[in-house]
């Protein structure tokens, strides 16, 4: 089957616009609510996160950013940081998933679908280093989502070293997903994940929000006294299949469809050498990707 040509290299172009749009606007609301009192910074938020933007987008190293930076902006006056600048005000910055722009309301039925994925440490980070000896191990770090089944985008996401099972940040998710729906009027009405989220802890959590419970539990699970996962392995004896239909456990394929786009599009690493980088890092990542995917041109 051949490539529709036209229609890809209109999605291409469209990408750009979208990045340039969310960069003029969407991020600018991040810096007036976050300006504090007295004397204001060289740069401002609005050009630091525009710059940053620009970087993880197009995955410049920080002096090509610099660099392109100036290029773009030579005849507007306007006086760009330098490398060491920008990469200074990236480590002293905060930045979260929702200071990204989101146009579109939360549907009625908020439907959230928990997954990780690894991403390989390619650098030397600090964090990596074992205690005794001097060499450092390569490893991983998991990020963890929380994805909204209806608008495919993350709404709330973790990251911890690979050691941090599924199931520790499973309630910490859920917790950034209703912060999201209560502020726009909402609730979490149901949340999907594999077995590696079968917990009691996490199954009497759903039951006391009085979220509907979509997490396959184990091979082999008995009736323990939890009323909403023995409601689950109940009906998963009686036909799995059935209970998938009915939960939609299927459409897990979307959010590991937004991983495998995200790692093509980014890569499967993380260039960041500090943990707190790293999750900042893949905040932007994320946030891009989001933007991307709800346009529909990735």
């Amino acid at each position: 089957m051949s490539r529709d040509w036209s229609k890809y290299n209109g999605e291409l172009v469209k990408r750009g616009e979208i990045l340039i749009d969310s960069m003029s606007f969407g991020l600018k609301a991040k810096s007036e609510r976050n300006r504090n009192t007295g004397r204001p910074p060289v740069y401002s938020d609005h050009l630091i996160l525009m710059l940053l933007f620009i970087k993880f987008a197009l995955k410049l190293p920080y002096r090509q950013t610099q660099g392109l930076a100036k290029k773009l902006f030579q005849n507007s006056g306007l006086k760009i940081p330098d490398f060491r600048t920008l990469h200074y005000r990236f480590k002293t910055m905060e930045i979260n998933i929702k200071d990204f722009p989101d146009p579109e309301d939360l549907p009625d039925d908020f439907v959230i679908v928990l997954d990780s994925t690894g991403i390989k440490v390619t650098n030397r980070g600090e964090w990596l280093r074992k205690k005794h000896g001097k060499r450092a191990r390569k490893g991983w770090i998991k990020l963890h989502v929380a994805f909204d089944l209806k608008r495919k985008k993350v709404v709330e996401i973790e990251v911890t070293d690979e050691r941090v099972h599924d199931s520790q940040k499973a309630k910490k998710l859920v917790e950034g997903a209703k912060r999201e729906a209560k502020d726009k009027g909402k609730k979490v009405s149901k949340v999907v994940a594999d077995s590696g989220y079968d917990t009691h802890e996490f199954f009497r959590y759903l039951h006391d929000e009085g979220i509907c419970a979509g997490v396959l539990v184990r091979k082999g699970a008995k009736v323990r006294g939890n009323p909403l996962r023995d409601e689950v392995v109940r009906a998963i004896r009686r036909g799995k299949r059935r209970w998938k239909e009915r939960i939609e456990y299927g459409k897990r394929w979307l959010v590991e469809n937004f991983f495998s786009v995200f790692k093509r599009w980014f890569g499967e690493y993380v260039v960041s050498l500090k943990f707190e980088n790293m999750k900042k890092e893949l905040v932007f990542k994320v946030g891009i990707m989001n933007m991307l995917m709800m346009a529909g041109v990735v």
